[in-house]
């Protein structure tokens, strides 16, 4: 008999009796590395055969999915509706909590596990693209707040000076206006947020570093040669300010699935 349990399909060796705790023990062998694991499961007794439910911590989708697909491979089943009706809703249950069952009495795991496998790795990759790319968009959007708010307080402290050092501040001026408008410009260089949010001022940073490049006419493509050679370099790190210090970390931005 097969179950799924971290990930993977394991053969299920041997179930324990249950204690007062509804506690029983399954044994299970992976079938990919054939490595044995012992595993605490719940159990609820009905008709003197115990059901034990591993943990196997599953999205919303991969639990509707299987719900589905239990309900299908209990209709065809043959067995009187009343017998496996009650176990079809203990299973649902015990899936909204997170735990699979390992050991059904109306089905042929051998025989579902296939599907059912298919059923949790499919929703998983399609799950884990839509979840980069949130990830991502969520990198470019925190990566256009903080060059904005760089932008704002850079203006501003422009405000502050005579006439003549914004004469003199012309070229720098200029780099500014030249990198806050491509870096914010929506999907360009996204590449890159995660150095940049590294810094507490990317703008500043990658301003620095662009005045000290010689450009050429294409500054599209000149910019992304910046860019990549500042990551590849690490330019700035130890040199600016950063994020950290802000008091907000660059890492840990992304999205966490149950």
């Amino acid at each position: 008999m097969k179950t799924i349990y971290r990930q993977e399909i394991y053969e299920v060796i041997d179930i324990s009796p249950m204690d007062e705790d509804n506690i029983c023990q399954v044994i299970l062998r992976s079938d990919r590395t054939g490595r044995m694991e012992t595993e605490n499961a719940l159990c609820h007794d009905g008709a003197g055969q115990p059901l034990a439910f591993v943990p196997l911590g599953l999205s919303d989708r991969q639990t509707l999915a299987l719900i589905r697909e239990f309900d299908t491979w209990y209709a065809n089943t043959g067995q009187d509706l009343r017998d496996w009706a009650a176990e079809f809703q203990l299973i649902v249950r015990m899936l909204l909590c997170g735990y699979m069952v390992a050991n059904p009495r109306y089905l042929e795991l051998d025989e579902v596990i296939g599907p059912a496998w298919e059923t949790i790795r499919g929703d998983r990759e399609s799950m884990g693209k839509e979840a980069d790319k949130t990830m991502e968009s969520g990198k470019e959007k925190k990566l256009k707040e903080r060059l904005k708010a760089n932008y704002e307080a850079y203006i501003q402290q422009l405000g502050q000076k005579p006439a003549g050092e914004l004469i003199e501040m012309a070229s720098e001026i200029a780099a500014v206006n030249f990198i806050y408008g491509e870096l914010g410009a929506k999907g360009a260089f996204r590449e890159y947020a995660d150095y940049l949010l590294q810094f507490e001022n990317p703008l500043e940073v990658a301003r620095d570093t662009w005045q000290e490049y010689e450009g050429c006419r294409q500054r599209d493509k000149e910019l992304e040669q910046v860019l990549w050679s500042m990551k590849d370099m690490g330019t700035g790190i130890g040199e600016y300010p950063m994020a950290a210090q802000a008091g907000e970390s660059a890492q840990g931005q992304g999205v966490v699935m149950c």
